[in-house]
């Protein structure tokens, strides 16, 4: 019973990083895990309840990646902090897109401030900004402040919406380059 909810989270996570919430039914999902659609709901009370797993375990993953990104660059510091946002800019398989870009607009979709997939989204963001602030927290000579750690951070993640957007357009290679190099300046 586990490894079936296992999966069914697997394949909406995937798919939903992938088309959004909104773009995918349960009977996609089901189809995806390789079970049938009158399974669903012995493992969820809702498409909204796996919606709000799933973000979670997006958001759960791209920490864990971050965490490893960062870990790979032996120097630490800034070193570490340029790789991840190296990483974060490196194209990805479409199930491998940034959660908070991925699943933006579904979070958005709804007003309600206890909304599950809201909430999910709003806590693995905040996840992922604290592993970000991990890493930048490392920064050999003169500690970055957290200011610019959060300029950098919404730079970063900005840059990834528009070119999702806009694709490798030159203005976006220079925006990207631009983040990079402010990794290492000493303003915010």
């Amino acid at each position: 019973m586990e490894q079936n909810r296992a999966r069914i989270v697997d394949a909406a996570t995937n798919l939903f990083r992938q088309h959004g919430v909104a773009a995918v039914g349960v009977a996609d999902i089901m189809k995806a895990a390789g079970m049938t659609q009158g399974g669903f709901y012995k493992h969820f009370p809702s498409k909204d309840a796996l919606a709000a797993e799933a973000c979670t375990v997006a958001f759960t993953r791209s920490v864990d990646v971050w965490k490893e990104k960062a870990k790979t660059e032996s120097d630490g510091g800034t070193a570490a902090l340029r790789e991840l946002v190296t990483y974060y800019f490196a194209p990805k398989s479409p199930e491998r897109t940034c959660p908070m870009v991925a699943l933006s607009q579904d979070a958005a979709a709804s007003d309600a401030p206890d909304d599950p997939l809201r909430i999910a989204y709003s806590q693995g963001a905040h996840r992922l900004f604290d592993a970000f602030a991990e890493v930048a927290a490392t920064h050999t000579g003169a500690p970055m402040s957290r200011e610019k750690v959060m300029m950098i951070f919404a730079a970063m993640v900005g840059a990834n919406f528009l070119t999702r957007a806009i694709g490798e357009d030159p203005w976006m290679v220079e925006m990207k380059s631009l983040v990079l190099s402010s990794i290492d300046t000493k303003q915010l």
